[in-house]
């Protein structure tokens, strides 16, 4: 992958929404960047961020999503239980063994379906506070 530019940009256009928002700030920052290098720059800037503590994700399967079906989840973002505590590493491992084969770029509709699908991100503020979208 060649240098990623515009790094803090990305992640303060990015914070607080959708991991789709971080992924498509990253085009969006680097004009004429490839699908697949976006991609690696997708994996690598999520590994730095999760390395670095600004962001989590929610533990696959916890029960903290509010919906028409579940008004009154289980946990919070803020439990503990909620959060996944797997290494950074480990949680890139797993994004990347669902990335969906055959894709080639960032409209396609598998693409969208592999977002929401993934655990939920938890963005970390500057003062320690959390928010997800």
């Amino acid at each position: 992958m060649k240098q990623l530019a515009h790094v803090d940009e990305i992640i303060n256009s990015s914070f607080g929404l959708w991991i789709t928002s971080l992924f498509s700030a990253i085009s969006g920052w680097n004009r004429g960047i490839s699908f697949e290098e976006q991609k690696e720059a997708f994996f690598w800037l999520l590994e730095f961020l999760l390395e670095s503590g600004k962001i989590k994700f929610i533990a696959p399967g916890a029960d903290c999503y509010i919906s028409p079906s579940n008004p009154n989840p289980r946990f919070t973002i803020h439990d503990r239980d909620a959060q996944w505590q797997a290494s950074a590493s480990e949680i890139i491992g797993y994004l990347r063994e669902r990335w969906p084969a055959n894709v080639s770029e960032e409209n396609d509709p598998i693409l969208l379906t592999y977002f929401y699908e993934l655990p939920g991100v938890i963005w970390v503020s500057q003062n320690g506070d959390l928010v997800a979208p």
